[in-house]
């Protein structure tokens, strides 16, 4: 299961996020918002739906990352290509 950067929509594996492919302060940057190493500190056009979606299914589950992963994959298997704009 992946989590979403809430900037610009790039996945990142639930577990490499939560044990060692971000280090720390790209972790704080990532669950903050600020963005992933794909696009923190780079200008990001148009925030797609899924960075979106990441972002509010944060705001109502909380802490819950398991949750939110295992949400935004339902998103994903439920709205196909749309998911991807």
């Amino acid at each position: 299961m992946d989590l979403y950067c809430k900037r610009c929509g790039e996945p990142w594996d639930f577990y490499g996020v939560m044990h060692g492919d971000l280090t720390d302060e790209e972790r704080k940057r990532f669950r903050k918002g600020e963005g992933c190493p794909a696009c923190f500190g780079k200008p990001v056009e148009k925030k797609p739906f899924r960075a979106e979606l990441a972002t509010v299914m944060e705001d109502i589950l909380g802490d819950d990352l398991d949750g939110v992963a295992s949400e935004m994959e339902d998103a994903e298997y439920l709205l196909g290509e749309e998911f991807w704009k």
